[in-house]
């Protein structure tokens, strides 16, 4: 997940770039944030089919990469793409096994600032994307692990709040996200992991 994470923030940032050198009104964005996972419909039992064991969802550190395009004249609003990746920290769950949680997304942003300036005020944004889950069952003692991945869409929305810094702005954000992916488990065939996240984010655009 990491090695995705880090090509798809890499080509983000090639683009950014070449948009500044051809002196487009494009903003960049990088943010750090933690958030709660959330276990939605079923999706707790089938994890517990696919990995052997039940666990509760924990929290997760997030990381994301930006930009948007946004020309005085759209009055506030911007679009662009974002990438967004959840690494879980490991709980314990069933027979004392260490269990995460960890995803990802990449999905076309729209962001709209209330004051109708871009990187100013209260702003709302929301985005559709497509991405992965993997999740993972470890008992370092006895060298066993068990792995579970799933690859689908996911929805979300954010509010939050810009104030302006030297070259740039610095928000924080409140966000949902929720998402629905596919995996192949052993004896069920596909099925469909639904989850989603809250999290508080901090971020600074340029």
């Amino acid at each position: 997940m990491k090695k995705t994470i880090f090509t798809a923030a890499f080509l983000l940032a090639t683009l950014f770039a070449s948009a500044q050198d051809a002196k487009q009104p494009v903003y960049g964005e990088f943010g750090l944030g933690f958030g709660q996972t959330l276990f939605l419909g079923d999706t707790k039992t089938l994890l517990n089919d696919a990995l052997g064991g039940m666990f509760d969802p924990g929290i997760t550190s997030n990381l994301m990469m930006a930009f948007y395009y946004a020309p005085q004249k759209w009055k506030g609003l911007g679009v662009g793409s974002r990438i967004k990746g959840s690494i879980a920290t490991s709980v314990t769950g069933d027979f004392g096994d260490s269990y995460f949680f960890n995803y990802y997304n990449l999905s076309a942003s729209a962001k709209y600032y209330v004051s109708r300036e871009f990187n100013r005020g209260l702003y709302g944004r929301a985005g559709v994307g497509f991405g992965q889950l993997t999740t993972k069952r470890a008992n370092e003692t006895t060298n066993a692990y068990v792995h579970q991945f799933a690859v689908g869409t996911t929805l979300t929305g954010s509010i939050g709040y810009s104030l302006p810094v030297r070259r740039g702005a610095l928000s924080l954000e409140a966000e949902y996200e929720g998402s629905s992916r596919n995996g192949t488990i052993d004896r069920l065939g596909d099925q469909m992991l639904r989850s989603g996240q809250v999290a508080l984010n901090l971020i600074y655009s340029f």
